[in-house]
């Protein structure tokens, strides 16, 4: 058999074994899309029921305005609660803003145990683990917001939902944002974010 053939050959085999592993249905080999996006999707309403049960308390205060954000949520999936609203109009698109944040992980822990004679219970609490921040960096992020849905200006690096919640807030706001992966980066885990805009120039 020539070089070629057995190189096609070699081909057509590594392909037939690309197929049988995306078409696998075992639990090491199969990645299902549709479970991921409602184990997050449970995450997130789970994440936003104990902050409701628990007052907000994981925020610095309430405003009305956070409670409009809030009942709007599912209009993108994002949650927007406001925790100094800040001055002057909402800062929409087109304006160069600039901005601090820190950036959260969601994550389930165990908080307690409740011992009942014989019964363990294990008792879960959502947490946020920091994934990134420019809280001390020597400048803080700057992007020009566009439209929801849009298509970012050369140089936007930034999230959907970064983009969309910067977009209500206002000149020295702060806000914590709750976001699926879908606004942000894709990978089935959600995101939380703390805002406070420094300057807004339109």
């Amino acid at each position: 058999m020539d070089r070629r053939k057995t190189f096609n050959l070699t081909i057509l085999f590594a392909i037939g074994l690309l197929i049988s592993f995306a078409a696998c249905d075992d639990n090491n080999n199969y990645f299902n899309v549709q479970e991921a996006i409602e184990a997050e999707q449970e995450l997130l309403e789970r994440y936003y029921d104990e902050e409701m049960e628990n007052g907000l308390s994981r925020l610095d205060s309430m405003t009305a305005v956070a409670i409009d954000t809030v009942d709007n949520r599912l209009e993108s999936g994002m949650m927007l609660y406001h925790t100094h609203i800040g001055e002057g109009d909402s800062i929409g698109a087109y304006k160069s803003v600039s901005f601090r944040y820190t950036n959260y992980a969601i994550g389930v822990m165990i908080k307690d145990t409740l011992v009942v004679g014989t019964d363990t219970t294990f008792i879960e609490k959502t947490v946020e683990f920091e994934r990134e921040n420019n809280i001390y960096s020597i400048s803080p992020f700057t992007f020009t917001t566009y439209p929801i849905g849009g298509t970012p200006a050369a140089g936007s690096n930034v999230y959907a939902g970064v983009n969309e919640a910067v977009m209500h807030m206002r000149l020295f706001g702060k806000a914590k944002v709750v976001m699926p992966s879908s606004l942000a980066d894709n990978q089935f885990s959600p995101h939380v974010f703390e805002i406070e805009v420094t300057s807004v120039r339109r």
